[in-house]
């Protein structure tokens, strides 16, 4: 059986995971990885095969918990891979987001109708208007729900500058669009990663791991295409030509993913357990 753990909440000081395959001996498994100073509890659900860690990120950092747990599943099951999914967190489009997409569609569909000019120009603003009080909107959510907004919205300043400047509408506000509710149909940010396990040497004492640490990408379907092309369309200086989008590009890719980044971490890791 495949070996998988999905991460389903994670606070500054408490993880829970969820294993796909039942452990066998918890007590050993709790006490490899709770040799390591900062782990206040660590208990398991048997039934539901979930694991709930307190801990201290003062002493030990989340991502180091995962990885050490991650270890001794894999240690318990013949050294067999783990794969390691972070659970996307539910989200939300409003009547507003919806609305704003079906004028953007509607203002697409006009866009290969000749004449009517006045029309296609009113509809595109009003697809504009839409999507700017679609964002604003679920800016004000993220505020309220976790103290900070998702740097996806920062594309509704380039929407704005490309209105101001280069008299684009329908464009940019597709664009702002697919970046701030794109992630709604995409599974591009569930992306996982891969954790191999060899033993390197043993002592009286101790037995020595080294870890790989690789990316798990997902096959993606046609929204993570669009995703990432408007992703991509505003990461770089051509387009529209928005310089005020060049300072804040960056950090339309800063999401907050647990384990981005952690499958660049190839080939270095050591651990030790006690057998």
């Amino acid at each position: 059986m495949e070996l998988i753990i999905a991460i389903k909440h994670r606070l500054d000081n408490r993880l829970r995971i969820n294993f796909s395959k039942s452990i066998k001996n918890f007590e050993k498994l709790k006490a490899q990885v709770m040799e390591h100073n900062g782990i206040e509890t660590f208990e398991y659900n048997p039934v539901t095969q979930n694991l709930l860690i307190y801990f201290d990120n003062q002493i030990i950092r989340a991502q180091e918990l995962l990885i050490r747990t991650a270890v001794a599943y894999s240690l318990e099951n013949s050294l067999s891979p783990v794969k390691i999914f972070q659970i996307q967190k539910e989200e939300f489009i409003t009547k507003k987001g919806l609305l704003s997409g079906l004028f953007i569609l509607t203002a697409m569909a006009l866009s290969a109708i000749p004449r009517n000019e006045m029309l296609k120009k009113s509809v595109n603003w009003i697809s504009a208007a839409t999507t700017a009080a679609a964002v604003l909107e679920h800016a004000v959510f993220d505020y309220k729900k976790k103290g900070s907004v998702d740097p996806e919205v920062l594309s509704l300043g380039l929407m704005v500058n490309s209105i101001v400047n280069n008299k684009k509408i329908l464009i940019p506000s597709a664009l702002t669009w697919i970046s701030t509710f794109g992630r709604h149909f995409s599974s591009y940010d569930s992306e996982g990663i891969i954790l191999d396990v060899t033993k390197k040497r043993e002592d009286s004492k101790k037995a020595y791991y080294h870890l790989n640490i690789s990316k798990l990408k997902n096959k993606g379907n046609l929204a993570d295409l669009l995703y990432v092309l408007s992703e991509n369309f505003f990461s770089t200086e051509r387009g529209f030509n928005n310089s005020i989008f060049e300072g804040v590009k960056d950090l339309m890719h800063s999401h907050d993913e647990f384990i981005e980044g952690m499958g660049e971490k190839n080939d270095g890791m050591v651990l030790h357990f006690n057998q």
